[in-house]
């Protein structure tokens, strides 16, 4: 008995230790594609801050400017911003879930 409780043991810890590295390997590449895409989207969002708006501002100072700026306003880049955000943190959540799930179903 001693020799059968030693290889349950020793089974199931190894079974515990494979799993817990494969979903901890599942969860770290998830976090970093969350984090990828997210400064992507903060690039993105600088980017045309720093790019696209002192072009606009100078096409608002005329009259055909200001009906473009009804269309494009200078929030864009921080709505943009904010969209992003949330789509990233949607995602991460999506991936959360399913390693829960994958974990629970295990």
């Amino acid at each position: 008995m001693p020799i059968l409780a030693g290889l349950l043991v020793s089974l199931f810890s190894g079974l515990t230790t494979f799993l817990a590295t494969y979903l901890s390997k599942k969860v770290a590449i998830g976090l970093a594609a969350a984090a990828t895409l997210g400064s992507l989207y903060g690039a993105l969002v600088v980017f045309m801050n720093a790019a696209v708006a002192p072009i606009l501002g100078s096409l608002f100072s005329t009259s055909y400017g200001q009906f473009i700026g009804l269309a494009f306003p200078p929030m864009a880049g921080t709505c943009l911003g904010i969209v992003a955000t949330t789509w990233a943190a949607c995602t991460l959540y999506a991936w959360q879930k399913k390693a829960l799930e994958v974990f629970v179903a295990a």
